[in-house]
């Protein structure tokens, strides 16, 4: 008797160790960073342009910048313009060049002629100090630039001082050619009198023609964007 419930005993320890829960330390991974980054301020939003890829096509880059709805600043008409190509190819190069990159098997798509091919705009944006933003725009494969946004502080107190900015993607869909084609606002948060808060609250995705009611409200924002345009 006392042999048959010491194998039950067993059977029921062995049971409840292999049943369980577990609290295990792993390494971290990329993703796990991201809570924390944007935690500090540094954001990133892409954009994807790979139907463009049959083409060569130049895109210009371009910041806007707003104060109580009207439009105060565009770097393309002040001399800090960027413009680069979604692609290059072979055909560029000169002809002792081509030949390596062909035999070497350098290009992104041989068949096709494509050197390297950009399919993604990124906007990283980075906090530089408080008054500042730098935001890096890039097509990955081809180049990038880096411009510096400066921000406004708060006029209204407790938060008189304070530098709150938010952000918002655009909604896009279709590339219209030669169109300034905004993609992020950066903007500051806005007092709500009603309810004596300053927020930053409204659509998730902005359109595209600017309409929205949350850009009527805030006070100070920039927009980046785009000119796409056949080489």
């Amino acid at each position: 008797m006392r042999r048959y419930f010491f194998f039950i005993l067993i059977c029921i320890l062995f049971s409840l160790s292999s049943n369980a829960q577990e609290l295990r330390r792993t390494k971290p991974e990329l993703p796990d960073y991201i809570p924390l980054l944007n935690a500090v301020g540094y954001e990133v939003f892409t954009f994807d342009i790979a139907s463009l890829r049959n083409e060569t096509y130049i895109i210009q880059f371009i910041i806007r910048e707003y104060l109580e709805g009207a439009l105060v600043y565009d770097s393309s008409k002040n001399g800090s313009e960027f413009s680069i190509t979604n692609r290059k190819m072979i055909s560029e190069f000169p002809e002792k060049i081509q030949k390596e990159i062909v035999s070497e098997g350098l290009g992104f798509d041989l068949d096709k002629g494509i050197y390297s091919l950009g399919e993604k705009i990124s906007i990283g944006l980075t906090p530089t100090a408080d008054s500042l933003r730098t935001v890096t725009m890039s097509i990955k494969n081809r180049g990038s630039i880096m411009f510096t946004l400066s921000l406004k502080p708060q006029c209204i107190s407790p938060w008189k001082g304070e530098y709150k900015y938010g952000y918002r993607p655009f909604k896009v869909d279709v590339i219209q050619l030669g169109d300034y084609i905004p993609l992020l606002m950066v903007g500051s948060y806005w007092y709500d009198q009603k309810l004596n808060v300053i927020r930053f609250c409204g659509e998730s995705e902005l359109p595209a023609d600017l309409s929205s009611e949350m850009l009527s409200k805030i006070p100070h924002y920039y927009v980046i964007g785009v000119i796409i345009r056949k080489k």
